[in-house]
């Protein structure tokens, strides 16, 4: 009988051999991408990480005969339970070896500790919330794994199942191709732009650099309006903090014609950020970052094929106007101009159907989905 042991780290060597665990399962993984060490610790770090002004985490590691085989984070929400008035407690940053023993032992460590805080139930993956790295990945294990999105290994989701976690909902990543939807739908599309942009006023704007600061403020609140939990499972308000934190990570990857602002006059209505999927770079650097690896940033961005939607959002009341295909089929067209094919947008929780409807009337097509699992506990 193998010895199987869960620790919570309490200390900096072990949280090392957390932060970790990754490069072990993936080692010979050809499709994830390693994320930048330098930036991937902060994530864990209490006191930089601007999700624990309002959030908490412990953390655990599994041991097998000695060696350090597995992690799960055990998570609190305050803002999730603000905002949807549950006892749902949270899993997270999960990773195990093709063990089912060992990925039950860590599963139980997260679900005890949870019910000693008095959650009853424990729902996850979320990375740590559902706007990050949120759900398991069910489906296509081939496709490359693209920026800011989840990858993780084949198995991870029946090893969930066998623990007892059941699926409550499917979040999916879009694919549109851009040349081909501009070959189908183009003269479509542009007739539509046009009439859009001239019954309701609206025009385009892209981001000026030397308002970044600013133009984080604008897209905050927007993202808070647009973003309700009428359509999307689990969303929580993003704070100040963790906006600001996650757009100043990402500047100096910033292309500003890529980040665009849909107005009415001077008012906001509507914004969509977008970055080339810089992955396709960083697969090679293993999160390593070498002085030489800055020079790559710039001499292969133009080889980059694939344009991450990150965020877009419309004010309700420009909600089914029109407004998001056309604010869709602009940045692909932005994307296009730039070398790249095609683009991904992700997560669409899988009933949020105002969503849905503008991307596949542009031609989108789900390629991804992802499944977020709960249990009681």
């Amino acid at each position: 009988m193998a010895d199987i042991v869960v620790k919570k780290v309490t200390d900096t060597p072990e949280m090392k051999k957390f932060i970790r665990v990754p490069w072990r399962i993936y080692k010979d993984d050809k499709v994830w991408v390693a994320p930048i060490k330098s930036q991937y610790k902060k994530i864990f770090d209490k006191k930089k990480n601007p999700f624990f002004l309002h959030g908490d985490a412990d953390f655990f590691i599994a041991e097998k005969n000695g060696e350090t085989v597995g992690r799960i984070a055990a998570i609190t929400n305050k803002l999730h339970t603000e905002t949807w008035k549950d006892k749902v407690g949270f899993f997270g940053f999960f990773e195990c070896i093709n063990d089912q023993e060992v990925a039950n032992a860590l599963l139980n460590a997260a679900a005890q500790h949870l019910k000693s805080l008095g959650f009853v139930q424990m729902r996850g993956p979320a990375s740590p919330s559902s706007n990050e790295d949120y759900g398991v990945l069910i489906d296509n294990f081939t496709d490359q794994h693209v920026l800011l999105s989840v990858y993780n290994a084949s198995y991870y989701h029946q090893l969930y199942q066998k623990y007892g976690l059941e699926g409550i909902k499917k979040l999916y990543a879009i694919k549109f191709p851009g040349l081909l939807i501009r070959e189908k739908s183009g003269e479509r599309l542009t007739k539509l732009r046009k009439a859009v942009m001239e019954r309701t006023g609206i025009s385009f704007e892209s981001l000026n650099m030397k308002k970044f600061k600013e133009a984080v403020t604008t897209f905050k609140g927007l993202f808070n309006e647009a973003w309700t939990t009428e359509n999307n499972h689990g969303w929580v308000p993003l704070t100040d903090a963790e906006f600001e934190a996650i757009t100043g990570d990402l500047k100096q990857i910033t292309d500003p014609d890529l980040v665009m602002l849909a107005k009415v006059g001077d008012r906001v209505v509507g914004g969509v950020i977008c970055l080339p999927d810089y992955n396709e770079i960083f697969r090679k650097w293993k999160g390593n970052i070498f002085p030489f690896h800055w020079i790559d940033l710039f001499t292969k961005k133009r080889k980059i094929q694939c344009l991450r939607i990150v965020i877009l959002g419309v004010l309700p009341e420009y909600q089914k106007k029109g407004l998001d295909a056309i604010m869709y089929y602009e940045i692909l067209e932005r994307g296009l101009a730039k070398g790249m094919s095609w683009a991904e947008a992700s997560y669409i929780v899988e009933d949020n159907m105002p969503m849905f409807k503008p991307l596949m009337n542009i031609g989108g097509e789900i390629y991804k989905t992802y499944m977020v699992m709960e249990k009681n506990i």
